[in-house]
């Protein structure tokens, strides 16, 4: 049966049966609606939906999680759901095995086609896993109708490969890692910190002020702008966590000692992974070590639920390497339009980064670049 596209560039046309059927193909939380919408309502002022929906007869088979965000340099640009100050990492299309190669040519040729080609300038794609299978797909099918992507190393995750059992993961570690881990989990076990799961929409209403307090202590310890202090995050990951408690996929932890917070885990997790995405921490509590017996604590729980990745998302904080983090690679992929608006806009583009790597040259930083 001939595959059919229908863009989604209003949340008013999306049924609940699309949102379903959405969930239903997404690999990962960050890739569900419960995430995805949540983004989009929140940031509709900067990013319009450009959800391209797959479909064979009346069943949905494959899902581009995309938005449309005006630039001045790239014009009209296709990006990812959860973009931005977000940081959503894993970003791939949403696609049954069986159905990825036609899919991805069927994306890729509205996208050069007559109904798709004028609705857009630029694609950039961001937080794109290196050996992401359907995005290498989508690749090729873009190639094949002359719109190739522009490949570039993106910032690496890290994860930690869990074990089956608790026992070994504490045998991986070094001998000052193993008694590290026993001291952190005995503040817990013992009671010197004790845990608060947010398991109702009522104790998340509570915690939530203590939540965003302890990230900005930490942030502020660090002399470093916190996320919350950007336009419309925390009401993208307020409902977000909302949402995503309802669905089961939400860990948020609240660490006290001496009656007050001082240390704050968000987590989603799904029966593969435990994706720690946020934290915070009062810096005054610094010597309980708060931070790393949560921490304990969380890949404890992941191994013990039969989990086997503890995800610490991007970027490459020196804490990570002490878990036996791994790098993951990433990719972003840009590919423009070949209407002459779009052409412009690439070319405008190319000459920025051109003029700002000559610049960069003159003042001795890095080499020019074209």
């Amino acid at each position: 049966m001939t595959l059919r596209i229908e863009l989604i560039d209003d949340l008013k046309k999306l049924s609940s049966e699309d949102i379903a059927q959405i969930n239903r193909l997404a690999p990962h939380p960050f890739l569900c609606w419960e995430w995805m919408g949540s983004w989009l309502e929140a940031f509709a002022a900067s990013y319009q939906p450009f959800v391209l929906i797959v479909r064979e007869g009346n069943e949905t088979v494959g899902v581009a999680p995309w938005c449309l965000e005006r630039r001045t340099a790239g014009g009209r640009t296709i990006v990812f759901i959860g973009s931005g100050k977000a940081c959503t990492d894993h970003l791939t299309l949403s696609v049954a095995p069986q159905h990825r190669h036609s899919v991805c040519e069927t994306i890729a040729g509205w996208l050069a086609g007559s109904d798709g080609r004028t609705r857009w300038d630029m694609i950039e794609l961001i937080g794109v896993d290196a050996v992401d299978e359907t995005i290498a797909a989508l690749a090729q099918s873009m190639q094949s109708v002359s719109l190739p992507f522009e490949r570039t190393e993106g910032d690496p995750c890290y994860a930690v490969s869990l074990p089956s059992s608790w026992d070994e993961y504490i045998h991986l570690r070094s001998k000052s890692g193993r008694r590290e881990i026993r001291q952190s989990l005995k503040s817990i076990d013992e009671g010197t910190i004790s845990l608060v799961r947010i398991e109702t929409t009522d104790e998340l209403e509570r915690y939530w002020p203590d939540f965003i307090a302890l990230h900005q202590k930490r942030r502020d310890d660090a002399g470093t702008s916190n996320c919350f202090e950007y336009p419309h995050f925390e009401q993208f990951l307020r409902t977000a966590a909302a949402r995503l408690l309802r669905s089961g996929h939400l860990q948020f932890l609240i660490a006290f000692a001496e009656s007050k917070p001082i240390c704050a885990h968000f987590a989603i997790a799904d029966d593969h992974a435990w994706y720690f995405y946020q934290s915070g921490m009062d810096p005054e509590m610094s010597h309980l070590r708060p931070g790393l017996s949560v921490f304990c604590h969380a890949i404890r729980e992941s191994i013990q639920s039969g989990r086997t990745v503890f995800d610490m998302m991007r970027g490459d904080e020196p804490y990570k390497l002490r878990w036996r983090a791994e790098p993951v690679a990433t990719q972003q992929l840009r590919a423009f339009s070949p209407t002459g608006r779009a052409q412009v806009h690439k070319q405008v583009r190319q000459t920025g980064i051109t003029f700002k790597n000559l610049v960069k040259h003159s003042l001795g930083v890095g080499t020019p670049r074209t």
